[in-house]
């Protein structure tokens, strides 16, 4: 997208260690190699069940990168709200969100629970902290939340874009 951002933000998380992955890799070698052994006593099949857990230890390596190495960036446009992850160079958007859109902006704290809401999207790591907030916004006559974490410079933004002051309290305009 050629659109150019007021604010773009990457949500930083908690890194595990470089010695963290090296022995997670060493231990994963050992017990496929250990499970691909134990499958030798088999008679027929051995191979298909060999190859087979050769892929799902790819997957599952795969998708342990995938939630380690993997960022959420949070970027305002002109009208809309974009939420990406980015894995290494590669960079997705995963929601846009016009800023029409948006009915409400609360504090996590402040969540009802809502039949109403179609999907709740979450653009937050590990616990829930005090600093999350949550928007409901209607796309297509259903609604929608999203929750997620931003820094005081996005929550300005917002804040002035959607016509709101001080997180949610909406602005008193004098004539």
């Amino acid at each position: 997208m050629s659109e150019e951002f007021y604010a773009r933000e990457v949500l930083k998380k908690k890194r595990k260690s470089t010695t963290f992955f090296i022995i997670s890799g060493f231990l994963s070698i050992i017990v496929l190699n250990n499970l691909i052994t134990l499958t030798n006593r088999l008679v027929n099949n051995r191979n298909i069940v060999s190859i087979g857990l050769i892929i799902v230890f790819g997957i599952m390596i795969y998708l342990l990168m995938e939630r380690y190495l993997s960022v959420y960036i949070y970027k305002i446009g002109k009208d809309a709200i974009i939420f990406a992850k980015k894995s290494g160079n590669r960079e997705h958007d995963i929601l846009i969100v016009n800023l029409n859109q948006i009915t409400n902006m609360k504090d996590l704290k402040a969540m009802e629970p809502n039949s109403e809401v179609r999907e709740t999207y979450y653009f937050v790591y590990g616990d829930m902290e005090n600093e999350c907030k949550v928007c409901e916004f209607m796309k297509e006559n259903k609604l929608y939340r999203f929750v997620f974490s931003p820094s005081e410079r996005i929550l300005r933004i917002l804040d002035r874009k959607l016509g709101h002051h001080e997180h949610g309290r909406s602005i008193k305009k004098i004539q």
